[in-house]
């Protein structure tokens, strides 16, 4: 009784329309992030357990005191955006960010 979930979305076309959305998905477990200052922004993908570690809530903050708590769409941090990339990608090291290529 009633259709599967893919058939369903086959009859009203969402496949498609995600196929031809040039909108980057988020993965699981990630939150998109904007970084940067006086235009000069680059997209990230953070994983959300690096958003409890102690230097990045540093940065929430500094986000928070800048546009509020309440702010709708993307995470937007003010921090020089080269700067971010070099001490969390390469610095640190970690596997929790990476980059998001504009389209």
């Amino acid at each position: 009784m009633g259709l599967r979930g893919s058939k369903l979305s086959q009859i009203i076309g969402v496949n498609k329309r995600l196929r031809s959305s040039t909108a980057v998905m988020t993965p699981k477990g990630y939150v998109p992030v904007c970084v940067g200052v006086n235009g000069d922004f680059r997209q990230f993908m953070v994983h959300t357990k690096l958003l409890g570690h102690q230097e990045f809530m540093e940065l929430l903050y500094r986000s928070a005191e800048e546009y509020g708590f309440c702010n709708d769409g993307v995470l937007r941090i003010p921090y020089e955006a080269k700067d971010f990339e070099v001490y969390w990608m390469i610095k640190r090291s970690t596997p929790k960010i990476f980059k998001v290529k504009p389209i």
